[in-house]
């Protein structure tokens, strides 16, 4: 019987060892964190009869949408053959920036002139056919910026853009002005060229500069800091004419900190932003690969990165699965924690001169660290669902890269600059993103190209949203028509 037993114990192990194996064997899972596909509608032209080069955008207390544009004086596009359309340009031409204003989602829009109507000027006193930039204070008044290639003017709307009857014609003098909205009746006002940081305390009125020069680290549009929301700020730091860090501010502006080393592969932009989640984390983009007229080489990278305000340090850079082709043009936007997106244009191998409107958007934007099946942690960094929102060419052609100097490029096609220098991304009240755009694709009643862009509007219609829960909205208030409201 010993005999016996001394064999079963070999035999039983056998029998045993495929089951072990089989247990050892089972995968391990991992939750997945990838955003649910991302899709958007046809674009919707805003006004197909203004110029809407380098659009901007903001969202009202009362959950209303304005973009405002550029007239479209440098933004002419020379060929001859486009002067059928060139109603599209001085029809509504004031020496001022256009806005238009949205109260159903962006379905619908209405231009926005003085008083309310939908025609004529913005304002009484205030000049500057380019460069617009919104913003909104605290207590709801909404701000624009424009300039004449000198003087900076800042306008403004108290009643959730209906009007801009307040305007301060000489706010500054420089190109590319950008506005930032703080406390009720604040308002910053940051000159690209040459460097200046202006302030604000009576709703744009008067103005005291904070900084200017070196003393101004800073070279995009500035952001309220969410972690220190009445005396804190937060701005892009550029290299050329990528981004490589932030900067922030604790004390309006006085004082920075900067934190450079996002690293990010070659960027085509002109300018940018940092996108900053409200838990106050930072985020960078950057979209390259197009270097204008002649370039046929599907060689465009887009990337990303994060800035952890705990850690103070950037993330390992994100390069995004996007196809081949040239991309150019970046701009980002960020909601609740982890939750941001990005926009650029983007050509696709084979047709180097259409160019479409690309989106991509994470809810994990600095990585997350998941429990998998078998107990183990796993860090997951961002993960990002991309579309073509477009769905077709908002432009054919070459985009001209030489800002104003555009305009002496003795090639009509190769001094295109109808676009402008930028596009944006936004959210609305519920957290759905919209992309504003200018558009070339319109044609006059000749069949010719226009001789400016056209505004148009896209938005989310699935996927993940920026917010968690919407923002609360409230009436909207009376229609105001004098400079005092």
């Amino acid at each position: 019987m010993r005999r016996v037993r001394l064999l079963l114990v070999p035999l039983l192990l056998a029998a045993l060892l495929p089951l072990a194996g089989q247990a050892f064997s089972k995968p391990v899972k991992c939750p997945s964190v990838k955003p649910a596909p991302l899709k958007f509608g046809k674009p919707i032209f805003i006004d197909e009869n203004r110029a809407g080069g380098e659009p901007v955008s903001i969202v009202a207390q009362d959950g209303s949408i304005s973009v405002s544009a550029h007239a479209g004086t440098t933004h002419v596009y020379k060929d001859p053959g486009a002067a059928p359309g060139a109603t599209d340009f001085a029809v509504g031409y004031f020496n001022q920036t256009l806005n238009w204003r949205s109260t159903d989602g962006g379905k619908t829009w209405k231009y926005v002139g003085i008083a309310g109507q939908e025609v004529g000027p913005h304002s009484p006193t205030s000049t500057g056919f380019s460069d617009p930039d919104f913003a909104m204070d605290e207590g709801g008044r909404i701000y624009n910026v424009e300039i004449d290639l000198a003087n900076v003017a800042v306008f403004s709307s108290s009643d959730d853009g209906q009007s801009y009857p307040r305007a301060n014609p000489i706010a500054a003098s420089g190109d590319r002005p950008w506005v930032t909205g703080a406390e009720p009746d604040e308002v910053f006002l940051y000159v690209n060229l040459p460097k200046q940081l202006w302030r604000s305390t009576n709703g744009g009125l008067t103005w005291t500069l904070v900084g200017q020069g070196g003393a101004v680290p800073v070279g995009s549009k500035l952001l309220v800091d969410p972690l220190k929301p009445k005396t804190g700020l937060i701005g892009g730091i550029i290299s050329g004419s990528a981004p490589v860090g932030v900067a922030i501010s604790a004390d309006d502006g006085a004082t920075w900190e900067t934190f450079e080393g996002a690293q990010l592969a070659e960027s085509q932009q002109f300018f940018g932003i940092p996108g900053v989640d409200r838990a106050g984390n930072a985020y960078l983009a950057a979209a390259g690969g197009y270097s204008g007229t002649g370039d046929t080489e599907p060689n465009g990278v887009v990337t990303y990165n994060y800035f952890d305000r705990k850690t103070k340090k950037w993330g390992k850079t994100v390069t995004l699965d996007t196809p081949d082709g040239d991309a150019l043009w970046p701009w980002i936007v960020a909601g609740d924690d982890g939750r941001v997106a990005m926009t650029w244009y983007q050509s696709l191998k084979g047709k180097p001169n259409e160019f479409h409107v690309y989106v991509a958007y994470t809810t994990n934007g600095r990585g997350t660290t998941v429990t998998c099946s078998d107990g183990s942690k796993k860090f997951i960094p961002p993960q990002f669902s991309i579309v073509n929102a477009s769905k077709r060419p908002i432009h054919v052609g070459s985009i001209c890269l030489d800002g104003t100097a555009c305009n002496a490029n003795p090639s009509f096609e190769g001094g295109d600059r109808r676009l402008g220098d930028f596009f944006t991304i936004n959210f609305d009240h519920t957290g759905r993103l919209f992309i504003a755009s200018a558009d070339t694709t319109l044609t006059s009643a000749l069949e010719t190209p226009k001789p400016v862009g056209n505004p148009i509007f896209i938005k989310q219609i699935a996927g993940d949203l920026m917010l968690l829960k919407p923002d609360k909205i409230r009436k909207t208030r009376p229609l105001c028509a004098t400079p005092q409201c």
